[in-house]
């Protein structure tokens, strides 16, 4: 047992090593660049968050660090690097609805996509308590899922007796999300904070022929202290 326990931990090493190697872009075919383009509103905060991934070859390829000339701007801001996080963003006060994504590659091509912010999204006034008796049901406060939408919600698992649990629905039309009793009963009784995104997800309308993703975000303040009982 204690073999498979330190099998497991090495294979679990070496995937993190692996998604964390990178290159630089000007040393691949630039037509295999995916980019992934985030644009993300946070209620909690009041900051708006535009960012930009490279990886080559498509979504979980090798991350890429841009090279000059290559650079990637949002409305004419250019992001900036993070090297922790291995993407490129720019952060602005309060909330920018919708803006343009414009990635120049090595080679002078330029590809540009819009990101609008979704409709809000936000929990109810009094969310709990929640039993792990049954399933539930949460509604939230705001518009139905439209087309390419999906709810995500997450439960920390640091004040109950077990552990966080997460739920999502896809459902065109959808005003509500279930909690099924097997996790709830996996995140025991306490207290516990929820967060929830409203997501928007489609295909990079101008994109290399690896493709790439565009994604806008919406989200809530979080919900704390919430009660869960059996």
């Amino acid at each position: 047992m204690k073999m498979k326990h330190l099998l497991f931990s090495l294979f679990a090493i070496s995937l993190i090593f692996t998604s964390c190697q990178r290159e630089d872009s000007d040393s691949v075919d630039q037509d295999r660049i995916h980019v992934r383009y985030v644009l993300e509103y946070n209620a909690d905060t009041d900051i708006t968050s535009a960012r930009a991934q490279f990886r080559f070859g498509h979504a979980t390829g090798t991350i890429l660090e841009l090279v000059s000339p290559a650079e990637i701007k949002f409305n004419g801001d250019v992001l900036v690097w993070n090297n922790a996080l291995a993407y490129y963003e720019k952060q602005y006060s309060g909330l920018v609805s919708t803006g343009s994504f414009e990635y120049k590659d090595v080679d002078g091509s330029v590809f540009t996509n819009t990101a609008t912010v979704p409709s809000s999204i936000d929990f109810p006034a009094s969310p709990g308590p929640i039993s792990n008796s049954g399933s539930h049901e949460l509604f939230w406060t705001g518009n139905a899922l439209a087309a390419d939408e999906n709810v995500w919600v997450t439960i920390s698992g640091n004040n109950t007796t077990g552990d966080g649990q997460t739920f999502a629905t896809y459902t065109d039309g959808a005003t509500s999300i279930l909690f099924s009793q097997n996790k709830l009963e996996d995140l025991g009784t306490g207290t516990a904070t929820m967060w929830m995104d409203r997501n928007h997800e489609v295909d990079a309308a101008n994109a290399t022929s690896a493709g790439g993703r565009v994604v806008s975000r919406y989200k809530a303040d979080p919900a704390q202290n919430v009660s869960f009982t059996n």
